[in-house]
């Protein structure tokens, strides 16, 4: 029996397979930002899932080898695929890989569970399973909207109301953009890419001016309204204070916001771009 958790991805893929068009001026943010390397330099983008947030033959003539991550084998087919790129000498498929590392884990939590400090630290460190499944260090790591799914696993299982909800996902986020870090060369760019919040909550969203986004967003967190975990503030807190990335981080970028359409929502997203030392 497939873990309850990897069929809610895989079905969260299925609801954007036929939103390649919508998600046009996303796209082009998103690949305009992993299209900057060198004639050397290897990407690899977690969480690809049907890649219609990326023009990869924009990309792997950008870079001489693309890797895609995700969990769901058949999103990351049916996406390239559909850009005519499935057999593309420079594109390079890893799937099945959890890069919690602790979704087997995750798929046993309720809101009644207690979890231990072993859970706790698991979220944090688990990821790093994954480096032997991956032939980095790459020069480009990105995280494509990811770490609000990863958050949204933990909402599903033990819910907002839990006592450790909060220290739970703090964990998944950390051990999230400490993963990017160590994928990296050094001297290699990080991106992380993140939805903040949707028009489910801010249905105004949909036609906020793009000049005015960035004020619109700013009001959104201070009131509360935004996805757990990905404040943007906070994300580029933990960046300068958390002992381990601070020490391997060189330089910070905050990019955005810029609005993503969905089709049955609209979004606001934001970017983190990183170099390590």
């Amino acid at each position: 029996m497939m873990n309850p958790l990897i069929q809610r991805q895989i079905a969260f893929n299925l609801s954007s397979s036929d939103a390649w068009n919508v998600f046009a001026s996303h796209r082009n943010q998103v690949t305009s930002m992993l299209k900057q390397g060198s004639d050397l330099s290897r990407l690899c983008i977690l969480g690809a899932g049907n890649c219609n947030d990326l023009d990869l033959p924009a990309l792997v003539q950008a870079h001489p080898e693309v890797h895609l991550v995700d969990i769901d084998a058949d999103a990351l087919v049916q996406g390239t695929t559909r850009q005519n790129l499935a057999n593309h000498a420079n594109l390079h498929f890893h799937w099945d890989i959890d890069l919690t590392g602790t979704i087997d884990r995750m798929a046993h939590w309720s809101p009644t569970s207690i979890l231990s400090e072993a859970d706790i630290t698991a979220c944090i460190d688990a990821p790093t399973g994954c480096l032997e499944k991956l032939p980095g260090p790459f020069e480009v790591v990105a995280s494509t909207c990811l770490l609000s799914q990863l958050i949204k696993m933990i909402v599903d299982t033990i819910g907002e109301h839990h006592p450790q909800f909060l220290e739970v996902i703090q964990a998944i986020r950390l051990g999230h953009l400490r993963l990017l870090l160590q994928l990296l060369n050094s001297g290699g760019l990080g991106v992380l890419i993140t939805d903040v919040v949707s028009s489910d909550s801010y249905p105004p969203l949909t036609s906020v001016p793009t000049q005015n986004l960035s004020q619109v967003l700013v009001q959104l967190v201070r009131q509360g309204n935004f996805f757990h975990g990905v404040n943007p503030a906070a994300i580029v807190h933990l960046f300068r204070q958390d002992p381990v990335l601070s020490q391997q981080v060189a330089t910070l970028e905050p990019v955005g916001p810029w609005r993503w359409n969905f089709g049955p929502r609209h979004y606001a997203v934001i970017a983190v771009k990183f170099r390590k030392r």
